[in-house]
């Protein structure tokens, strides 16, 4: 574990000004699985991160940010416990939640971290991003912050989705399988995020998809992980991607985003 008793100890302080706990370190049930959440979040940013240079600010973009509970925790972690320069921007369609996190930052003295109220496909910015992540961003939000990133030409893509409304699956040869709710929401999970994954490869980007936090703390515990690196490819992700995508008669919108950037993709 990278984030240990002192380190968690310390962020007890944040947690209270975020209301996450009172000031005895206690908190409701929800409000602790939450806080697993984003300090498991962290140990992953900080796993991929602990070995760059310190020299200059790193720079984040935050999708479907909501909250911003978890960027909170990575400004005040990098900030006031790594010392390390860092500046965050917290994009999400919802101006008064951006506004309210924007007064809580100014109430915190949190100065390098920004509040973007837009669509993701909306934001730009004239400097080079380090990383662009997501936890439970809705919809189409976790292909926004996919696009968002090979776009840039992002290093580091981390993204946790959550509910997949805008995508169906209506497979050839597991019909019976998705008769039942359970399963047809599990598979259509699998089946998007490995779509997705496949679209990151061919923009060579090394993908893994893992349980970042144990399911006892949230259902939607897969996380996709994309690091833009040289690496040999073990697939033809192209015609993975057609014979997937055509099994289950589906496309996640991600490929849409990058058609619509890379006429005859």
């Amino acid at each position: 574990m990278l984030i240990d008793k002192n380190t968690r100890e310390e962020l007890n302080r944040l947690f209270y000004l975020l209301k996450l706990q009172d000031r005895f370190a206690n908190s409701s049930l929800d409000k602790q699985v939450k806080i697993e959440q984003i300090i498991a979040y962290l140990e992953i940013v900080h796993a991929e991160l602990r070995n760059t240079s310190r020299k200059r600010k790193l720079v984040f973009v935050d999708c479907g940010a909501g909250n911003c509970y978890l960027s909170f925790l990575i400004y005040y972690f990098y900030h006031k416990i790594e010392s390390r320069e860092l500046e965050i921007h917290c994009v999400d369609i919802n101006e008064k939640l951006m506004q309210a996190n924007q007064k809580l930052a100014q109430e915190m003295n949190f100065r390098d971290i920004y509040f973007h109220a837009m669509d993701i496909t909306e934001f730009s910015i004239a400097k080079k991003i380090d990383m662009v992540y997501s936890l439970h961003a809705c919809d189409t939000a976790t292909d926004k912050t996919m696009y968002l990133g090979i776009k840039n030409n992002v290093k580091i893509i981390l993204s946790v989705s959550c509910c997949q409304h805008s995508i169906s699956i209506q497979p050839q040869l597991l019909k019976s399988m998705v008769r039942y709710k359970s399963f047809r929401d599990k598979l259509l999970m699998f089946v998007a995020d490995s779509l997705r994954a496949l679209l990151l490869e061919r923009h060579n980007y090394k993908v893994d998809i893992f349980d970042f936090v144990s399911s006892r703390y949230t259902e939607k515990n897969t996380m996709v992980r994309a690091i833009k690196t040289e690496f040999r490819k073990q697939i033809d992700e192209r015609e993975e991607y057609r014979k997937l995508s055509r099994e289950f008669n589906t496309k996640p919108y991600l490929e849409k985003l990058l058609l619509e950037e890379e006429p005859g993709y």
